[in-house]
C-alpha cells in the first residue's frame, strides 16, 4: 500500500512540473523589466529638482543594469580606478609560521 501511495504522490508532482523553462525564463523577464520601468519611474519623480545628478546616477544604474547574455560587465573607459590599499603588513613571523599537526611529544622522565 505504501508504494501505491508514494507512486501517486509523486506522479501527481512529476505531472505538475514544467517540462520547459520557457514559463519561468518568461516570467523572470517580465519581472525584471517591470522592476526596470518602476525605478526608472521613482528615480524620475525624485530628481526633478537637482537634473545634473540625477543624470549621473540613472546613466551609472543604466551601465549596471546590463544581464548575463548581454556580455561581461566590463569597467567604463571614464571611470576612475580604483587605487588598491596597501598591506597593513601586521602580521609576525610567528603568526605567519604554520601549527604544529603532529603528535605532541612523550614527556621525558
Amino acid at each position: 500500500m505504501f508504494l501505491a501511495r508514494s507512486a501517486f504522490w509523486l506522479s501527481l508532482v512529476y505531472a505538475h512540473m514544467p517540462l520547459d523553462g520557457g514559463e519561468i525564463s518568461r516570467a523572470v523577464d517580465d519581472t525584471r523589466s517591470a522592476v526596470i520601468a518602476n525605478a526608472a519611474t521613482a528615480a524620475r519623480a525624485k530628481c526633478a529638482e537637482n537634473a545634473a545628478s540625477c543624470r549621473a546616477i540613472l546613466s551609472a544604474a543604466a551601465g549596471a543594469m546590463l544581464s548575463p547574455a548581454d556580455g561581461p560587465i566590463r569597467p567604463r573607459a571614464d571611470a576612475p580606478a580604483k587605487a588598491a590599499r596597501p598591506s597593513a603588513n601586521s602580521l609576525s613571523a610567528a603568526d605567519l609560521a604554520a601549527p604544529w599537526r603532529g603528535r605532541p611529544p612523550k614527556p621525558s622522565g
